[in-house]
């Protein structure tokens, strides 16, 4: 998939929208640099003076980091992230772009989750009816006649799936966990179209013309390393990522259960098939816990498997939620370095605050 970022309509708006706005606030800051070193010559002011020939070297610096990342960007776009995965010996997961293979795999891994959430719904629903199947056997059997419940109440109450509350607890904790990690990626890709969308590079121009401004420069530069970070840092640790889309999202690791069935008959000749040949109704019990019924073979008719869905969820949690966090991470700090490169100190605290 063709990023957006990379498409004939980003271009227009970068250069009719963005690039005038630079150019707006780069020539406004030199004719407030420009009215200060004058106002400071003919008062004599070293102070002022000096601001405006610092002042000078810094527009320089933001006007030369905006047309590096546009170079960046252009390179992000026409470089092909399979092919560099063949130059260093990685099998290529296919053709794509450094801003497209990020695209794709935040795609891919809230697809992968939204897949995890569905199997292991799938799963509880199955465990929770079982465990819930019971029935009531009256004492004193005449054929199908219990004479115990006649006259009072006399009997046993069998539950053969009780057992699973167990499994039901486990797939409840994974359950949401799946949610977490669908939503959670789901949020990672509208923070990627929020930056492929463009809004992100207002934050050059109002950088460039902050820097300049007094007591504003530090504000600037965040605006600046933001917008490079994000940029740059952000789809580059998810095109990483989506090189191992083969083992990380792939599809065939989990499996897609088949369609719930409409299950009309809970009576005892479905819910305990053996009842009448067993000796006891524990034994009766027994037997339809081990699988033998009719409820069990409806829901899993190729048996069940709790541990499977549980691992789809497990690996859905770390495609879509770990490994997401983890670039999101990196182009958090990354914003701290790149400050630094125009002489400012950033605090992180604030900044992930703003996240």
């Amino acid at each position: 998939m063709s990023a957006e970022i990379c498409g004939p309509g980003f271009d227009s708006f970068f250069s009719s929208t963005i690039i005038p706005l630079v150019a707006y606030a780069t020539i406004v800051t030199s004719i407030l640099i420009a009215l200060s070193f004058m106002v400071g010559r003919a008062t004599a002011n070293p102070k002022l003076t000096l601001w405006s020939k610092t002042e000078v070297v810094q527009l320089v610096i933001s006007v030369f980091s905006v047309f590096t990342l546009s170079i960046i960007i252009n390179s992000f776009c026409i470089v092909d992230i399979g092919e560099v995965a063949v130059m260093f010996g990685l099998p290529s997961p296919g053709s794509n772009s450094i801003f497209g293979a990020a695209q794709d795999y935040l795609h891919e891994s809230t697809l992968y989750a939204h897949n995890a959430m569905t199997v292991v719904r799938y799963h509880l629903e199955a465990y929770t009816v079982m465990a819930y199947l019971n029935a009531f056997a009256c004492d004193f059997k005449t054929g199908s006649i219990g004479w115990g419940c006649l006259f009072g109440y006399s009997g046993e109450n069998m539950q053969p799936f009780g057992g699973h509350g167990a499994s039901m607890a486990a797939l409840n904790i994974f359950f949401n966990g799946s949610i977490m990690a669908f939503f959670t990626s789901l949020n990672f890709l509208f923070i990627l179209l929020f930056v492929y969308k463009g809004f992100v590079f207002l934050f050059l121009p109002m950088g460039v013309f902050l820097r300049a401004m007094p007591y504003m420069r530090s504000f600037g530069s965040l605006l600046i390393a933001l917008a490079m970070s994000f940029l740059i840092v952000y789809p580059l640790m998810l095109s990483v990522f989506w090189l191992m889309r083969n083992i990380v999202v792939d599809a065939s690791n989990g499996f897609v259960p088949p369609s719930s069935p409409a299950l009309t008959n809970y009576m005892d000749e479905d819910v305990f098939p053996d009842e009448e040949g067993a000796g006891s109704a524990g034994q009766s019990a027994a037997a339809a816990f081990v699988g033998d019924s009719a409820v069990s073979d409806t829901y899993f008719p190729n048996d069940p498997n709790i541990v499977g869905a549980i691992m789809f969820a497990a690996n859905a949690f770390v495609a879509a939620v770990f490994l997401p966090t983890t670039a999101l991470i990196a182009a958090i700090a990354s914003v701290s370095y790149l400050a630094r490169l125009y002489g400012e100190e950033i605090n992180l605290t604030s900044i992930t605050r703003l996240m």
